[in-house]
């Protein structure tokens, strides 16, 4: 019983430590900034940023209390730092976010290197804006991506093998010990 429950225990390990990175409210914090009022937080994920799809959320707070405001506007500009860049302009909704104390978006970020994001956030007259410089990693190569599905089968069979041998040990332990010494004993 006992190598079957550590047998799932790595199983379970195995699983969260292959896991790829799931896009998700929150992330990274990559700025946080209080003016007007309002505290601005910005968050990012995955970690690290890679091309294709990303999460951005903005948590904006009442700069008083610290409670959640809900009813602001919230956008983010997305500039890469090349000549021919155009900036990538987004709302975030709290729709978006599975957090609904934050408001959330996917965006593209279709060109690796350096770039811009800047959170502009409007309630009433109230206006603030947090900003942050990012770095956009290429993307991982196909076999690094797939790594953690290509590896689950092979560390699946060796943990039944695993406890299969300890199974089979335990039993002729439990049977007389080894059949070295039962030939012992027969003779």
């Amino acid at each position: 019983m006992k190598a079957l429950a550590a047998s799932l225990i790595v199983v379970v390990a195995l699983l969260a430590a292959g896991a790829p990175p799931v896009l998700a409210d929150g992330g990274l914090v990559r700025a946080s900034n209080a003016q007007n009022g309002l505290v601005v937080t910005l968050f990012t994920a995955p970690t690290p940023l890679r091309t294709g799809d990303a999460d951005v959320s903005v948590l904006v707070q009442d700069a008083a209390t610290r409670a959640a405001v809900l009813d602001a506007q919230v956008r983010v500009r997305i500039t890469p730092d090349h000549e021919d860049a155009i900036p990538q302009i987004v709302p975030l909704s709290h729709a978006a976010a599975t957090n609904k104390l934050l408001q959330a978006a996917t965006v593209a970020l279709p060109i690796p290197g350096p770039s811009r994001i800047v959170a502009e956030v409007r309630r009433g007259l109230a206006r603030a804006v947090v900003a942050a410089d990012l770095t956009v990693e290429p993307p991982l190569p196909p076999p690094l991506a797939l790594w953690p599905y290509l590896a689950l089968p092979p560390a699946v069979v060796g943990i039944f093998l695993v406890q299969q041998w300890l199974r089979h040990r335990s039993l002729g332990t439990a049977r007389g010990g080894s059949a070295a010494a039962r030939r012992e004993g027969a003779s």
